[in-house]
């Protein structure tokens, strides 16, 4: 079934001693995957398919394992490593909770199902928890690892992942970090500092049903009042979430993703402008604030920096 989308990795690099780890990102939207080496480095491209999702159920668990069989057959693997959409068991690999957008994901056991498949191990991890897990590898990869960093993921929702000392903090039943449900006023946090809450206010305040991109290329190439009234507002909203981490947790990195940071230009002098007004007190903003630096394949590092760490 998927012949067409897995390619053999060895056309594309010189064979090497180093272990090979065969990624996995699953979304709602797409499942990405790829090959990766033991530094994190890609053997190839990452390649990708439609998630397969109806109203009411999921193939997700087929898929990954139709890919995983075929991928293993013609490599030789040391792990898989999944991110993946939902809360995660920590023991036991399984998906513990996920919302509607995949029905019939809750209780799928990525983990025993795939180990018993390849006879590999295999290790399963919330895609949020993930990214800033492979934020994390990639600052320790590249200098000194920061002792504390928290990332905000931010798009439909808003996620949140909290890494301490090197160790992702799960909380005692694996949902530390959901802070898209913090309640700001009668509302969540998520329903006014989301990529969708900053939409939904443009098109009350425009009558137009803008992208995300369409937004911020109209206020680029205008600097249309209104909707850059919109956008301090929506930053407001984001920077009660951040101070209140920040107040918390003092962390000295603090990581802002999702695909709105692609316009940081725009964003972040705007946010920090905001935040340095907010705050109590300046010694609180000794934090850095920084747009994600990993880019797409950070969900599947963070997940196999685990697996590594587990295996070793």
């Amino acid at each position: 079934m998927y012949n067409e989308s897995v390619i053999s990795w060895k056309t594309e690099r010189e064979v090497t001693n180093w272990m090979n780890y065969l990624c996995f990102d699953i979304g709602g939207t797409f499942i990405k995957y790829g090959l990766f080496n033991e530094k994190g480095e890609a053997l190839g491209q990452t390649q990708k398919v439609k998630t397969s999702i109806d109203q009411h159920s999921n193939q997700i668990l087929q898929q990954v394992l139709s890919i995983t069989k075929q991928v293993q057959s013609q490599e030789s693997l040391s792990g898989v490593a999944i991110s993946t959409a939902g809360v995660v068991d920590s023991r036991d690999g399984s998906i513990r909770f996920a919302g509607p957008t995949i029905p019939g994901y809750t209780g799928t056991p990525l983990k025993v199902e795939v180990e018993a498949l390849t006879g590999l191990p295999c290790y399963v991890v919330n895609d949020v928890n993930a990214a800033c897990l492979g934020e994390y590898w990639q600052a320790s990869r590249t200098g000194q690892p920061p002792k504390s960093m928290i990332c905000f993921t931010i798009g439909t929702g808003v996620g949140g992942a909290i890494v301490l000392d090197g160790q992702l903090l799960t909380g005692v039943s694996d949902m530390a970090g959901e802070v898209g449900y913090l309640p700001i006023g009668k509302t969540a946090f998520q329903e006014l500092a989301s990529t969708t809450a900053l939409l939904e206010q443009a098109a009350q305040a425009t009558g137009e049903n803008l992208s995300g991109e369409a937004f911020f290329d109209r206020l680029e190439a205008t600097g249309n009042p209104v909707l850059s009234q919109v956008l301090d507002q929506f930053l407001n909203h984001l920077a009660t979430g951040l101070l209140s981490a920040i107040y918390l947790l003092n962390p000295e990195v603090l990581v802002l993703g999702g695909g709105i940071l692609a316009r940081a230009n725009l964003i972040m002098p705007r946010l920090m402008a905001i935040l340095e007004q907010r705050v109590i007190d300046p010694r609180f903003l000794t934090t850095e604030i920084r747009p994600a630096q990993s880019g797409n394949d950070a969900g599947m590092l963070g997940a196999l920096s685990q697996l590594i760490k587990l295996t070793q």
